[in-house]
C-alpha cells in the first residue's frame, strides 16, 4: 500500500526534481544535438509506456467507460499535448500546456492519488512515470523552443481554461463524469479547505488561476 512521503515517494521526488533542476541549470547542454535527441526519445518512450499501462489497466479491469477513461482530466490532456509536441516537434497550445502541466504535475507528484496502490502495480507505475515525464517534457520543450513567458500568454491561458471548464461542466452533466474534478475533488491535503460541490468550483478555479500567476511571476523574475 502506497504511503505519501514514505521512503519510496521521497526517492521518486528526489529523482524527478533533481532532473528538473538539471534541465533548468544546464539549458545550453540540453540543446546539443546528441543530448537533445536522447532526452526527446526517452520522454516519448516514457509517455507511450504510461499511456499503454493506463489504458491496458482500464481494458483488463473492464473499466473503459466514457465517464472516466477519456483523456480529459487536466494532466491526461496536457500529457497527450506534450507527447504530440515531442513527436511532431511542433508546438501548439503551449501556453495552456505549460501552466496546466507544471501545476498539475507538481500537485500530483507531491500529493499522489494512486488509490493507495503501490509498486509494482501498473497504476502506480503509470502515475509516477506519466507525471514525471509531463513535468520534464514541458521543461524540455520550453528550453528547446525558447518559449517565452508573457502576460499575453497568461491571459490566453486564462481564457482557454475557462472554455475548458465550461466544456467539462457540460460533459460531466451529460455523462455523470468528474472531468476537471468539477464534481469531486481528488484526495489531497492541499484541498481540504475546499467546500463541497458545487461551491468549490469558483474557489478551485480562482486558486488554479492564482497558481498560474505565481508560475508566471517566478518565471518573469528569473528572466529579469
Amino acid at each position: 500500500m502506497f504511503q505519501p512521503f514514505s521512503g519510496p515517494h521521497l526517492v521518486i521526488l528526489f529523482i524527478v526534481f533533481g532532473l528538473a533542476l538539471l534541465f533548468l541549470c544546464f539549458p545550453t547542454h540540453i540543446k546539443r544535438p546528441p543530448v537533445v535527441t536522447s532526452i526527446r526519445v526517452t520522454l516519448i518512450l516514457m509517455l507511450i509506456v504510461q499511456q499503454f499501462l493506463l489504458y491496458s489497466w482500464y481494458a483488463m479491469n473492464h473499466e473503459w467507460n466514457v465517464s472516466d477513461a477519456l483523456p480529459l482530466y487536466p494532466c491526461r490532456l496536457t500529457t497527450l499535448f506534450v507527447l504530440i509536441m515531442l513527436i511532431t516537434r511542433r508546438t501548439f497550445l503551449l501556453n495552456f500546456t505549460f501552466y496546466w502541466g507544471i501545476i498539475g504535475a507538481l500537485l500530483a507528484l507531491l500529493s499522489p492519488d494512486t488509490n493507495q496502490l503501490g509498486f509494482p502495480n501498473a497504476m502506480f507505475i503509470q502515475f509516477f512515470v506519466g507525471h514525471s515525464a509531463l513535468l520534464l517534457g514541458i521543461l524540455f520543450i520550453v528550453i528547446t523552443t525558447d518559449f517565452n513567458v508573457t502576460k499575453e500568454g497568461l491571459l490566453l491561458t486564462y481564457k482557454q481554461s475557462l472554455v475548458y471548464f465550461a466544456l467539462m461542466f457540460i460533459i460531466n452533466t451529460i455523462f455523470g463524469s468528474n472531468y476537471a474534478y468539477l464534481r469531486t475533488l481528488p484526495p489531497s491535503p492541499f484541498l481540504t479547505w475546499a467546500p463541497s460541490y458545487p461551491w468549490h468550483i469558483p474557489l478551485i478555479i480562482s486558486a488554479i488561476f492564482l497558481l498560474f500567476y505565481v508560475v508566471y511571476s517566478l518565471c518573469r523574475k528569473r528572466l529579469a
